[in-house]
């Protein structure tokens, strides 16, 4: 009997294999994505692999485990992705507490030295949280948690002052007032409390994840999205400068401060250049740099974190901006600052150059003074 024999490749030669330089792609954007927070599972490495082959030109499909293959190359890569265990409200026992007491000395003088920064004198009295939600913890980073259960996300914190002086993070309410004034994408609002936020999942990847593996017409059409999202933002004026929830602006930095909420720009500056760390005899130096703010800005929305981290692409669009826990009125070249610098981590070559016309006024020299004040603050 003749054994035909078929001139096509079998299912097994078909799927694909990396080169060395796309492998080391592959392990080099884990490594930066668990760095940040995220919580890196199989499906997402096997997900960006696929992208880089078909960027470079293949179609044919990975093998389906080619994570299981790819993590048993990197044993030391598989280390970094242990999940960290669900936070619970339980106090260490007096034997552990005992061993790590010079460290938690440490940590609670960081704790009051945020908690100043943030509050002043008048930090949140002591509530008492809610269980924290179980599911899928897909971030985790410090003492921020994002937890996944079906449809919805919850993102809460175990930082003791929670997300802000009142009874509902400020995000929450920005949420509602994007939705209410603007198109921009962002998700359904569930549920929140002081020290958590339950809102719609958006299917997705963040633009950090999705920027290395877009076609250049993708990027091009999420850059020009974007800027139209910044132009309806800029299009809502205001009269003084805070937070949408009445608590102050935040200037995220190594130790992130809030002041205010502030009448007037000059007021608003005056703040801004005394850091914690300024000294007297430079006095004449901040005078300079508050010169040069000036006081004429309009005051508009801003989101104030716009981010690779915060934006969610899907199909090459975007399909929601996150995180508006900072936003409210600030002078108009506060987006501008760090727009720039959220992005701009990503790739100079391919982005950062291309970032100031996401804008209708380039701030180039708030950009320079801010980054000074930051680096000091």
């Amino acid at each position: 009997m003749e054994v035909m024999l078929s001139s096509q490749p079998s299912i097994l030669q078909q799927q694909q294999q990396l080169s060395v330089e796309q492998e080391c792609q592959v392990r080099d954007w884990v490594l930066k994505e668990r760095s940040c927070g995220t919580v890196v599972r199989k499906e997402l490495i096997h997900w960006f692999a696929e992208r880089v082959i078909q960027r470079d030109g293949v179609k044919d499909a990975l093998a389906p485990d080619f994570a299981d293959s790819f993590l048993n190359r990197y044993p030391d890569l598989v280390k970094t992705l242990v999940v960290a265990p669900h936070p619970s409200h339980e106090r260490p026992n007096a034997k552990k507490a005992t061993r790590s007491g010079a460290f938690d000395r440490i940590k609670e003088r960081m704790h009051q030295d945020r908690t100043q920064a943030l509050f002043g004198d008048s930090p949140p009295p002591p509530r008492q949280p809610a269980p924290y939600p179980k599911g899928d913890l897909i971030y985790h980073c410090n003492d921020r948690y994002i937890v996944r259960h079906g449809d919805t996300i919850t993102k809460y914190t175990t930082c003791s002052n929670g997300m802000g002086a009142n009874d509902h993070p400020n995000e929450a309410l920005a949420l509602r007032f994007v939705k209410a004034h603007t198109t921009i994408p962002v998700p359904e609002l569930v549920s929140s409390d002081w020290d958590r936020i339950t809102m719609e999942y958006i299917e997705g990847q963040t633009l950090q994840q999705a920027w290395p593996v877009l076609t250049l017409d993708q990027r091009s059409d999420i850059l020009a999205q974007l800027s139209g999202y910044i132009a309806q933002m800029r299009a809502l004026g205001g009269i003084h400068l805070g937070r949408l929830d009445g608590q102050g602006v935040v200037v995220p930095s190594v130790i992130t401060r809030s002041g205010g909420p502030f009448g007037t720009l000059i007021e608003f500056h005056d703040w801004l250049v005394r850091p914690p760390k300024r000294l007297q005899v430079e006095s004449m130096y901040w005078h300079q740099i508050t010169t040069q703010l000036g006081a004429e800005y309009p005051i508009v929305f801003t989101h104030g974190d716009i981010a690779a981290r915060n934006i969610m692409v899907r199909g090459g669009r975007i399909v929601a901006l996150l995180d508006w826990e900072f936003a409210g009125w600030c002078p108009e070249y506060w987006e501008y600052v760090f727009a720039l610098r959220g992005l701009d981590n990503i790739d100079w070559e391919t982005l950062g150059r291309y970032l100031p016309s996401l804008f209708a006024r380039r701030y180039d020299l708030e950009y320079i003074l801010m980054r000074f004040i930051l680096s000091i603050s």
